[in-house]
């Protein structure tokens, strides 16, 4: 898996974040992003590498950087659509690579290379899916955790009894 993400397209699609931009809290939004999709890439593993519109800050002309093993890219003075099509046009096998972005613009690009796109919406409801199946699965591991080891011996039993008697009469 090799998924190439319209950053800004995708933090509107999660609730949470897309209050930040609504209160110009750029880069709690972003790190937000980030931080969900290194969780959703722990769970799924593949590339992933996000793109967004601008500079990182507006004195800094940082092109790019890695946030653990996720690449992203500041498009600068180009825009991240632009970048993104440069990205899926330049690959060497753009069939492997899946776009997440809602823009009709860039999927229309992408699919003449052979490229795959999911938007932004689907995207965020099959992240939000994948959390959700490892929140039960975790809970499942920790019932079974539990019957696994239910039991406590008569002499166990016995000893903690004697050891919170003993702390009883010394508190008094």
């Amino acid at each position: 898996m090799s998924l190439l993400i319209d950053g800004f397209n995708l933090i509107y699609k999660f609730p949470e974040l897309e209050s930040f931009m609504y209160i110009d809290k750029l880069d709690e939004a972003r790190s937000g992003l980030l931080n969900i999709l290194r969780s959703y890439q722990r769970i799924k593993k593949g590339n992933i590498t996000v793109v967004f519109d601008g500079k990182k800050e507006p004195s800094r002309e940082i092109r790019s950087e890695s946030f653990g093993s996720i690449d992203v890219y500041y498009s600068l003075d180009y825009s991240a659509d632009y970048i993104i099509k440069q990205f899926v046009k330049k690959d060497q096998n753009p069939k492997m690579v899946t776009v997440v972005s809602s823009d009709k613009d860039i999927i229309a690009f992408i699919k003449r290379f052979g490229a795959k796109s999911i938007t932004s919406e689907r995207f965020a409801e099959i992240v939000n899916h994948a959390f959700e199946q490892q929140r039960l699965k975790e809970e499942k591991m920790l019932e079974e955790q539990i019957k696994v080891n239910p039991k406590i011996t008569e002499d166990e039993i016995s000893y903690w009894q004697k050891l919170f008697s003993q702390k009883k009469r010394n508190q008094r």
